[in-house]
């Protein structure tokens, strides 16, 4: 059975599952040791959003992470890489649950592999998991996951005017775990794992 509890300084719904989780995403956020105000205030807003995203990510997908982030104020919204680091900036407004699965997305491989570019092709993500998600999700049997070289669309969460509902962080996980499948041909996807094979 689903419940949704609300999470502080949180805008979204964190669906949880009556005492199990499946993915196993963990992070760290880096703090200074005489933290000011402004990073204090930061640390607060990260942990929400990280704490939301991860309510999702375990929730609804298999994926393992452990994830190094840190609040840097020169980085203008927030940034990630395949390495595990995910970084969020000086503008609060990206410190959401929204942004924050988007850029845990990367570090699983979004717009960060030689894998996910060998897979963009004029576009489109040519991976059949991803695509045939996508296609359930919408009900429709021709629908495409299109893209570039950093970001997918729908369910890429790359804009918050892209998140109208829980229902699309949801299908965003969905999304997330059926792409992470035809990057590295598991179901189960390992820390150690996430990274390039070449």
């Amino acid at each position: 059975m689903r419940m949704w509890s609300k999470l502080a300084l949180g805008f979204w719904l964190v669906p949880t599952l009556a005492g199990a989780t499946t993915g196993y995403i963990t992070y760290t956020l880096e703090k200074a040791a005489s933290p000011t105000a402004d990073q204090l205030d930061a640390y607060v807003r990260i942990e929400a959003a990280m704490d939301s995203a991860l309510g999702y990510y375990n929730t609804l997908t298999t994926i393992q992470k452990a994830i190094n982030v840190q609040y840097d104020s020169s980085v203008s919204t927030a940034d990630a890489s395949s390495n595990g680091t995910l970084r969020f900036g000086f503008t609060r407004s990206y410190m959401y649950v929204g942004t924050a699965m988007h850029e845990i997305a990367h570090t699983v491989g979004v717009g960060t592999t030689p894998e996910y570019e060998a897979l963009m092709v004029n576009g489109i993500f040519t991976g059949v998991h991803a695509t045939a998600t996508l296609r359930a999700i919408t009900n429709d049997s021709t629908a495409l996951l299109h893209g570039d070289s950093q970001h997918i669309w729908p369910y890429g969460l790359n804009y918050a005017s892209e998140v109208k509902s829980a229902a699309d962080l949801v299908d965003h996980c969905k999304i997330i775990q059926s792409l992470v499948q035809d990057l590295f041909h598991e179901s189960v996807v390992y820390q150690g794992r996430i990274r390039s094979k070449s």
